[in-house]
């Protein structure tokens, strides 16, 4: 919702917005501002009923915002299966509770107090620093509300304040759960390790058939076909409908000559310019630089100029914005130093130390940038009707065949594909821009569904249909012989690496040489010093990180390595506590673990209301209002 919001409020207004909503959403969800009328009730908490209209309002208003940060529309059968509907439900209900127990205890604030919150509230004030009443009746006008249907919502935000500070207020973070979390943190260890030569060291045996077919028989999950699905895609895109999109040579002719300087190679200098408090200074400049022989960054420097004030950098005509020093610029001769410039923002002295001489084009060699673009432009515009006329077809109910053939688009027709977008003989089966839009969309798309158009690369869209799903089957034995023996042939592999590696970490322990136990298993020893818990250092692993923190000192373990071959042997070569925190640091550590205590208490205060009040969900309202009526005849 706040993106959503965002998107149609800016400046003052967007700051006013997000001060009265922003802290309010984030503990407690979406407002319940209005009072719906409806036939029924998706929830009671207590006497409080939530309307349908309410709860139909804010989940269509949360679709919109998952649906801007997904690029793509969310739908409301997308809803129930994320269980977004339920998330949102469950929202309202903690709010309706926290109202319904402000309403049982009278806690209340008079209208004078809210106002007197608005009008103090920062978020609030305009450019002066005081309440902006311009800026309010916009927001209103912006949002659609009435000044007392924004004082309403303005009114549950500060009860919910109230209740939030009152709860939290004496929040404390216990020192024991600040020093076990640095201690864990915080503590640092230097892990000596070896890579075992499973190459050199490891023979795994060649297994005969009867262990193929009981490894075949014991793992017959790891032999079976994808899940295929048959589907067919309406496909409109830019690039399609440009094929045949007619541009006469006239058209080119006028489009090049009304935009002949975007194709022609602007000249470009690299320019150096001083600023000075007065021209008086500018000319005494001038004179030692030209007259005097003065270096002309050491002149810059002495009126107080960086070495970035000077270098304005490789820039065209119309990249300098003041036209009296661009005229300047480009007028002077190499390493000259111009006359004083008075600018619009300054006088200066200029400089140019390096000229790219620029090119004008020719129609023939530009003319068929210029085709591509008009053709570009024009298919996008038809791009638009035939998006239009597909939608028209579907509501008709019209086949996905009957419209690829009116509306001139082509149909995909996709006998059988796996969730990678490969059909059985492992080729693409899609070949349009970004092709794993559509096969995800498939592969959550139940066969009749009428799904929404899908974006295709950044200028197209397709329009999906399954119709049908072969589910995964068993491959038979006689096919899948050699991807069995690669698999036994591999567990015994490392079956036996497992074994080494224990053994080696019992030599450990036993006190034998490091370097001699890394030597022989055919590895070289390495150390890493002060890793703490959440850093992974090269060489190891995240389950070797884990392992060597439940070690004691002078212990050791083994961990596969990052590409699952062979495993990495490691002894614990030295442990340092954490220390005492630097001020800042604990400060810091202080806050995270009090929000924390703070989100935990809110939780369990909101649920403890939920029990206290009663509530019950009216499943077929809610069915109805989220169509899951529908789907489920």
């Amino acid at each position: 919702m706040l993106n959503a919001l965002r998107r149609g409020a800016s400046g003052l207004i967007a700051k006013l917005l997000l001060s009265l909503l922003i802290v309010s959403f984030a503990v407690w969800g979406i407002a319940d501002v209005f009072t719906g009328y409806s036939r029924g009730a998706v929830a009671t908490v207590g006497n409080a009923k939530i309307s349908v209209t309410d709860f139909d309002r804010v989940l269509r208003t949360e679709l919109d915002g998952f649906s801007a940060e997904a690029q793509r529309r969310v739908t409301l059968e997308d809803a129930r299966k994320q269980g977004l509907d339920r998330l949102v439900l469950s929202k309202m209900i903690g709010q309706t509770a926290l109202k319904e127990y402000a309403h049982n205890i009278n806690l209340g604030l008079s209208q004078d107090r809210v106002v007197k919150n608005l009008f103090e509230d920062p978020g609030f004030a305009g450019p002066d620093g005081k309440f902006s009443r311009t800026g309010f009746n916009d927001l209103l006008s912006r949002l659609g509300m009435s000044e007392s249907m924004f004082l309403a919502l303005r009114l549950d935000d500060d009860l919910r304040q109230q209740f939030s500070s009152a709860v939290l207020a004496a929040t404390v973070t216990p020192q024991a759960m600040v020093d076990i979390n640095n201690a864990f943190s915080n503590e640092t260890r230097d892990i000596e390790f070896f890579k075992i030569d499973e190459a050199k060291l490891i023979n795994a045996p060649e297994p005969d058939d009867a262990k193929l077919q009981t490894y075949y028989n014991d793992h017959t999950s790891a032999f079976m076909t994808p899940e295929y699905r048959k589907f067919n895609v309406l496909v409109a895109t830019t690039g399609e409908l440009k094929k045949d999109v007619v541009i006469t040579e006239d058209e080119v002719k006028i489009a090049y000559e009304a935009e002949k300087e975007t194709y022609d190679t602007p000249e470009k200098r690299r320019v150096q310019q001083i600023s000075f408090k007065d021209r008086a200074t500018a000319e005494a400049a001038r004179d030692a630089l030209v007259k005097g022989g003065k270096n002309f960054m050491d002149v810059a420097k002495e009126n107080g100029a960086k070495e970035s004030d000077v270098n304005l950098g490789l820039v065209t005509r119309s990249q300098l914005i003041d036209p009296k020093i661009a005229e300047t610029a480009f007028k002077i001769e190499r390493d000259a130093i111009s006359d004083v410039v008075d600018g619009r923002f300054a006088t200066v002295l200029i400089r140019v130390i390096e000229i790219t001489p620029g090119r004008v084009s020719t129609y023939d060699e530009t003319k068929d940038k210029v085709r591509d673009k008009l053709a570009t432009a024009k298919a996008t515009a038809l791009l638009q009707e035939k998006v239009d006329l597909v939608e028209e077809g579907r509501n008709a109910g019209k086949t996905k065949k009957q419209i690829a053939d009116e509306v001139k688009l082509r149909l995909i027709d996709v006998p059988a594909a796996d969730t990678n977008g490969k059909n059985p003989a492992g080729a693409a089966v899609l070949d349009i821009p970004t092709p794993e839009r559509i096969t995800r969309l498939v592969f959550r798309t139940d066969p009749g569904t009428l799904a929404e158009p899908v974006e295709i690369g950044s200028d197209g869209y397709g329009w999906v249909e399954v119709v049908s799903v072969e589910a995964p089957k068993e491959k038979p034995f006689d096919t899948v012989k050699a991807e069995v023996k690669a698999a036994v042939i591999d567990s015994e592999r490392r079956r036996l690496v497992k074994e080494l590696a224990d053994k080696l970490v019992e030599r450990l322990k036993s006190g034998e040489e490091f370097a001699k136990v890394a030597a022989d298993a055919g590895g070289t020893p390495d150390k890493v010093e002060a890793v703490k818990r959440n850093l992974v250092p090269p060489g190891l692993t995240e389950e070797a990180i884990d392992i060597a923190f439940a070690l004691p000192l002078g212990g050791a373990g083994s961990a596969l390595t990052v590409d699952r071959s062979t495993r990495v042997v490691m002894r614990i070569a030295k442990i340092t506590p954490a220390g005492e925190l630097p001020g800042a640091d604990k400060d810091k550590l202080v806050g995270e673990l009090r929000r924390g205590l703070q989100n935990d208490l809110l939780i369990a205060y909101v649920t403890s209301l939920q029990d206290r009040l009663g509530v019950a969900i009216n499943d077929n309202e809610l069915a109805r209002v989220t169509g899951a009526d529908v789907a489920a005849k």
